[in-house]
């Protein structure tokens, strides 16, 4: 029997084909896909911008849950009826990230991703999703939630009571309130919009900065701070954000760039950097390793993905343009 499988056609839009199954190798999972969560790399993929043309012949989105059907001879790591979600980089297991590591992302120009019925993965390339979660939950967690894990918990700059500046209200940004909260921490959210700022509030942030009033938040974050700064910045390549986000920044502080919102590059002031001796550092995605450890610290602290809005595989235009529109929290597809 036959599944649908969706390919970029170069122009923007997406493809419908049937497949039929491939043999299984001794280590392959089945996944009978459930529900893919939408990422922002995922409308340039699909759609193109100004940095980079739309991608032909692909395979397109890299973040699934489902339901594993059948399993190759020698799988170990499942059984037929697990619930698993994908990891976006299979080639990064543990440790430091590599080149190696970086290779082979799904959903990307290298490799297919997962809009289809059906999606075969090595064992290696897939993580047990929490119990207690639906599958759309699920399916916000490989990239969003992943970094957002990343940058707050896995660099292990944060203790109780220490000051996080988030910005932005998107996916990674909300789940970066969540477990920034959980692990104690207190929470400044920086946003244009006085409705997202209200929605992060609700969320678990304790203050909020409306930076379309207040265009110099670097200097209203010193100011709820009494002057000390932020122990933890996380910055998403907003235009000019670089620069504030190393003047919010406490004193042996860090700056951790999770995201390419607006500009591909930034300047900052390197004085500031230098004299505040700031760790200013990349954070991409994460690790399986990683990636296991943030489910048992979502099922401990029993951490619930916030999802704006869910549309069927049928309405992958309307989810993308949802996207686009930089909705508070994650857009989700639905399958069958």
């Amino acid at each position: 029997m036959t599944y649908a499988i969706y390919r970029t056609d170069g122009q923007g839009q997406l493809v419908r084909h049937q497949q039929a199954p491939l043999p299984l190798g001794p280590h392959d999972v089945l996944v009978a896909v459930r529900a893919i969560s939408l990422n922002f790399r995922d409308v340039y993929f699909v759609k193109g911008n100004r940095f980079r043309p739309p991608v032909e012949g692909r395979i397109p989105f890299s973040d699934a849950a489902g339901v594993v059907e059948a399993i190759g001879p020698a799988v170990s790591r499942f059984k037929v009826g697990d619930r698993v979600s994908t990891t976006v980089l299979p080639n990064w297991i543990d440790g430091p990230l590599t080149a190696e590591g970086l290779r082979g992302s799904l959903g990307s120009r290298g490799r297919d991703g997962v809009l289809a019925e059906k999606i075969q993965l090595h064992e290696e390339e897939l993580v047990a999703s929490p119990d207690f979660l639906s599958y759309a939950q699920a399916a916000t967690l490989p990239v969003a939630a992943l970094t957002a894990w990343h940058a707050v918990a896995e660099l292990k700059v944060l203790s109780p009571g220490d000051t996080v500046v988030v910005q932005t209200t998107g996916g990674v940004a909300v789940f970066a309130i969540q477990f920034a909260k959980a692990l104690g921490a207190r929470v400044i959210v920086v946003s244009r919009t006085e409705e997202k700022l209200k929605l992060a509030l609700a969320a678990g942030a304790d203050d909020a900065i409306n930076s379309s009033v207040t265009p110099e938040w670097d200097q209203q974050v010193q100011a709820l701070t009494n002057g000390k700064g932020a122990r933890l910045v996380l910055d998403m390549g907003l235009t000019d954000s670089l620069r504030r986000a190393t003047r919010a920044a406490a004193f042996e502080g860090t700056v951790a760039i999770i995201g390419v919102v607006q500009e591909e590059t930034n300047p900052f002031d390197i004085f500031t950097v230098m004299n505040k001796n700031i760790n200013v550092r990349g954070v991409e995605t994460g690790s399986r390793s990683m990636f296991e450890r943030m489910n048992a610290f979502i099922e401990l602290h029993r951490i619930v993905p916030v999802i704006e809005s869910v549309f069927g595989v049928d309405q992958v235009d309307v989810g993308l343009a949802r996207l686009g529109a930089s909705p508070f929290g994650k857009v989700v597809l639905r399958l069958n």
